[in-house]
């Protein structure tokens, strides 16, 4: 075994073992070098390898540190603030571009739109207390929602004013997942490294009349970040059971 690899699973022990705690800093390298025996080019080839794991974070400037605690993307259907406030963290919003604009091809073909129709564009760079964690990118119709613009969408839920102030009630997503590496834009406004891992959902949002109120983009942060899904098998014959294997149909 090389020697950077037995660096990188003394390492890897140390984090798994929470010697090294999540989202905290690891010694300088000089020193972790000494600790460890091993030269400088070494330790920095193990911890490359243990980045490129998504167990440590590596960012300009800045002392190498373990990666935090995934969070899981569920496939129940709540908004960014829903979900970091369950978590007990404070969301926020950083608003890059609000404005309104007109529809193109895709986006008109989203929304159900004429092209050319007039349509609201948000980006806005979510935070979890002060940590950035995603970047939403979204379209809605400006006939039905002009209103939004003059709103303060930093520090509030979208979908908390969609349904108190305006009575507009999103009750189904249809969603896809990718994964992608930053690019260098994307890795600056996350101040991470070029080319880190980062996943990209494709969200079309409906109301509970069935309209379409929302097309929207989230990149998320791919060492902060992880997608749970419970999968079910359906055979012919058979009964729908709910998650504790109970018959939902008694």
């Amino acid at each position: 075994m090389f020697a950077r690899d037995q660096v990188a699973d003394q390492l890897r022990r140390q984090i798994e073992c929470g010697e090294f705690k999540a989202d905290s800093a690891l010694p300088p390298e000089r020193e972790l070098a000494e600790t460890l025996g091993v030269s400088r080019v070494t330790l920095r080839v193990a911890i490359e390898q243990l980045a490129n794991e998504g167990l440590l974070v590596r960012q300009p400037n800045r002392r190498t540190r373990v990666a935090g605690d995934k969070i899981s993307r569920s496939a129940e259907f709540m908004s960014f603030s829903e979900e970091m406030r369950a978590r007990g963290w404070r969301p926020h919003s950083q608003i890059r571009q609000m404005t309104a604009t007109v529809a193109d091809v895709s986006v008109a073909a989203q929304l159900a739109l004429e092209i050319g129709a007039k349509v609201i564009y948000l980006e806005r760079l979510r935070f979890a207390d002060d940590e950035p964690l995603a970047l939403e990118r979204l379209y809605l119709p400006y006939a039905r929602f002009a209103g939004l613009l003059a709103l303060d969408l930093a520090s509030q839920s979208l979908y908390a004013i969609l349904e108190r102030d305006l009575g507009v009630r999103p009750v189904l997503a249809e969603e896809s997942v990718e994964a992608l590496l930053l690019s260098a834009e994307e890795a600056e406004i996350f101040a991470l490294p070029v080319g880190s891992p980062a996943l990209l959902t494709r969200r079309i949002t409906h109301d509970d009349q069935g309209q379409v109120i929302e097309a929207a983009t989230s990149l998320y942060r791919g060492d902060r970040y992880r997608m749970a899904l419970v999968r079910r098998r359906w055979h012919p014959g058979s009964e729908m059971l709910d998650f504790q294997g109970q018959n939902r149909c008694r």
